[in-house]
């Protein structure tokens, strides 16, 4: 009993760090589809930085609709569950369309998928590979 109870503590403990998702992540493919026809794709949007302690740092700029979007501002990250992460920026002041709750659709060492909703039927996809 006290080896199985080891065993799940061990199981639970990698689950929770997540180390696949710590490093420097290339958006390849950042889109947003607000279910009234206007969808947007944009390629290499920049970069999200996750580190071991919670925290990263988004580098992301792109064009949508002939405007320019910027966001380079430190972010803290959390896991719930194996395939939920929340980021959240860590100055509140500064609107980022990347703090959310998202679900990891793929999640493997090399690549991420992340898909996300506003809650007004926009949905929001991330697709990342790790920089070496």
């Amino acid at each position: 009993m006290k080896k199985l109870i080891f065993i799940a503590l061990v199981a639970i403990s990698f689950t929770s760090c997540s180390p696949k998702l710590v490093g420097t992540w290339n958006i390849d493919k950042y889109e947003v589809d607000n279910q009234k026809g206007q969808n947007f794709t944009t390629r290499n949007a920049g970069e999200l930085i996750l580190k071991k302690n919670g925290t990263g740092e988004k580098k992301v700029e792109y064009n949508m609709f002939q405007n320019e979007f910027s966001d380079m501002q430190s972010f803290r990250w959390s896991m719930q569950g194996e395939n939920i992460i929340n980021i959240n920026s860590t100055d509140s002041r500064q609107k980022s369309d990347f703090d959310k709750t998202w679900i990891m659709v793929t999640n493997t060492k090399k690549k991420q998928v992340w898909k996300s909703t506003d809650g007004k039927n926009t949905v929001q996809v991330l697709e990342m590979t790790k920089r070496n």
